[in-house]
């Protein structure tokens, strides 16, 4: 009994000590007493949201000199003579009991209890975070749905008939359940599960693996519904659980269900916007293909703020809706014959010509263990009856086509090269031209004379500005220190010979700009240099070290090399070599990468950063990379 009070007292102490950090003013964690700060924490600031994993999360900063021992949740921390310290810590939480995982508030406060000892004080400050409600089951004692789980749907849809409509929430377990759309009598039943054995998406791409969640949450309740010919608009879901004990209870869903029942499509034209307008594979999911201005396609149904686009009979992409505008009603359906191709040597490009008759969505792709660039045009029939082959190149050896099924072409057109080098691909009225780069002349070094760098053109894109990026422990920022590599970089690559240019000096750059500023010194490589951080959730004292990165394949092998080159010249950790999907790899005119050379956050790798000798090293294989490779793909 003792026990129980003892735990009920301790549960309620850390639940009010919660509720009150809200109250309290921690932008300055400063020494009492003294006008210099003892302490200064980087991450995370004060009530920051973080997402921690097992309940653990990642502090870095620094302290003063006269600082003798640090301790962070009564754990003794180690920090480096300059002060800079990072640690994995637990978040103290309150008791997740029904009364907080129901409250109205999103997140749970917590906070962390920092001791900073001198000779002559010893101060204790508490660092305030946020972190998202874990899934709790809840208790059988009323029926209702858990508002901490997404409802799924969670938004306006507009479907056609014969779509699968996905319902899943959580709620009460142990309950009996069907639901129905308001006003109609029909019942369709629900399923209850389970999760169990999650894992962590941080863990599984930056960390040992997949480490899976062991918790297991009741009340998941799923079904679905094939959509009806029916002249539903507006339609609310209603959700009817029963328990054998608590009754029957009645929910309507937010979101409303109107059915397409149209006689003709909806068709939408791609508006103009800076970069080109990414098709998803789902709102807010994985990018599939790119759409320049211009471009007409059927749209077959919303999601959330997104419209849907037939591709084909089979296939669809998701674009945001303020990515185009609807076209009158009655338009005609996007289609085109495809007649003619044409090649056409164009000096360090040959050019591809596809004759439509209107501006189509397509997917392209380079194969490269085959050696071809794949064109798939969506709603494009084949008429072809000629290709022209200009005899004039000789980079494109072949060009055939397939009709895949009634609405969807298919072009391969094979290379006579060892590497892509990269390619242009946009509309010039109605016709599709992909211009595609020639393989440069590429010198070999002879003793000491000459350099396979001679005369290639590099653009090395210094990470951030105007945001910090990734801020080390003793204050360094990510944006800095970039552009310090990246100088560095280019007077090493100068030296062999190379054609150097940088995206930025001090400037600022905005993130969507910086493709075009690479395109337009038609480079043949584009290095974009970084400086890593782990995400919340993943242990970087354990996970660190130097990265790379590609999405084209074009640039995978030269990524491969390197990754090598920066594991032979660095004696740091092997954080991982990734395809990743990010903005600055997405740069199919030119072999693009992204490299991060180590974790700024880490205390002994943020020094390193600020030593010549490690800059050269960090340059110095980017320089054998490069040579390594052009040795690799000389013609």
């Amino acid at each position: 009994m003792k026990e129980m009070i003892q735990s009920s007292y301790k549960s309620f102490v850390i639940t009010l000590v919660s509720l009150l950090l809200s109250l309290i003013n921690f932008s300055e964690l400063q020494s009492q007493g003294e006008s210099k700060s003892k302490i200064t924490i980087i991450y995370p600031k004060p009530n920051q949201i973080i997402s921690p994993q097992d309940g653990y999360a990642l502090i870095l900063g620094n302290v003063s000199n006269d600082v003798k021992e640090l301790l962070i949740n009564s754990e003794k921390v180690n920090f480096d003579k300059d002060g800079s310290f990072l640690y994995y810590s637990k978040i103290i939480l309150p008791s997740l009991t029904d009364s907080i995982y129901l409250a109205k508030e999103k997140y749970l406060n917590g906070y962390f209890q920092i001791e900073v000892i001198t000779d002559k004080s010893r101060d204790t400050f508490l660092l305030p975070v946020k972190v998202n409600k874990p899934l709790k089951t809840l208790a059988e004692d009323k029926i209702i749905i858990d508002e901490n789980f997404q409802i799924e749907p969670s938004e306006d849809l507009v479907l056609n008939p014969g779509e699968i409509l996905d319902i899943k929430f959580k709620a009460t377990p142990n309950c009996k359940g069907y639901f129905l759309i308001d006003g109609e009598k029909e019942k369709y039943p629900l399923v209850e599960n389970l999760i169990t054995n999650e894992f962590y998406l941080g863990e599984a791409v930056f960390g040992s693996g997949f480490k899976l969640s062991k918790d297991t949450i009741k009340g998941i309740y799923e079904g679905h519904l094939i959509i009806p010919s029916k002249d539903w608009k507006d339609k609310k879901l209603k959700i009817v659980l029963e328990h054998s004990k608590l009754g029957k209870k009645e929910f309507l869903f937010p979101s409303k269900i109107t059915v397409n029942t149209n006689l003709q499509y909806r068709v939408v034209r791609i508006l103009k916007e800076q970069n080109l307008v990414v098709g998803r594979t789902g709102p807010m999911l994985g990018y599939r293909l790119f759409l320049p201005e211009g471009v007409k396609a059927i749209c077959d149904g919303e999601r959330k703020d997104f419209l849907r686009l037939r591709l084909s009979s089979n296939q669809s992409v998701f674009v945001p809706k303020n990515s185009a505008e609807f076209l009158p009603e009655g338009t005609l359906p996007p289609k085109s014959t495809i007649e003619v191709i044409r090649t056409k040597d164009a000096g360090n490009f040959v050019r591809v010509e596809i004759g439509l008759h209107e501006k189509l969505p397509y997917e392209i792709k380079h194969v490269q263990n085959n050696n071809l660039i794949s064109l798939k045009i969506f709603n494009a029939v084949s008429n072809i009856d000629w290709v022209f082959f200009d005899r004039n190149q000789n980079l494109i050896t072949d060009v055939n086509w397939s009709q895949i099924n009634n609405d969807e072409l298919e072009i391969k057109i094979k290379l006579n090269q060892k590497n892509l080098w990269g390619y242009f691909i946009d509309y010039e009225d109605n016709i599709l031209v992909l211009k595609i780069k020639k393989s440069p002349s590429i010198k070999k070094r002879f003793l000491f004379f000459g350099s396979p760098l001679e005369g290639r053109t590099i653009v090395l894109d210094p990470g951030h500005n105007a945001d910090d990026g990734a801020v080390g422990p003793s204050g360094l920022k990510e944006k800095d220190i970039n552009l310090v590599l990246a100088k560095i970089t280019k007077e090493v690559l100068e030296k062999e010979g190379a054609k150097v240019y940088l995206t930025r000096e001090d400037n600022p750059l905005p993130l969507r700009e910086r493709k075009a500023k690479v395109i337009s010194f038609n480079p043949d490589f584009s290095i974009s240099i970084h400086n890593n951080a782990v995400p919340d959730g993943v242990n970087p004292i354990k996970h660190n070290g130097f990265s790379v990165y590609y999405y084209n394949e074009n640039a995978r092998e030269f990524a491969f090399i390197l990754h090598q080159k920066l594991k032979e010249k660095l004696d740091l950790p092997d954080f991982g070599l990734y395809w990743d999907n990010l903005y600055m790899c997405r740069i199919p005119e030119t072999i693009a990468v992204l490299v991060e050379p180590t974790f700024i956050i880490h205390p002994h790798q943020e020094k390193l950063l600020k030593d010549k000798e490690f800059q050269l090293k960090v340059a110095n294989a980017i320089k054998d990379a490069l040579i390594e490779f052009l040795d690799r793909v000389r013609e």
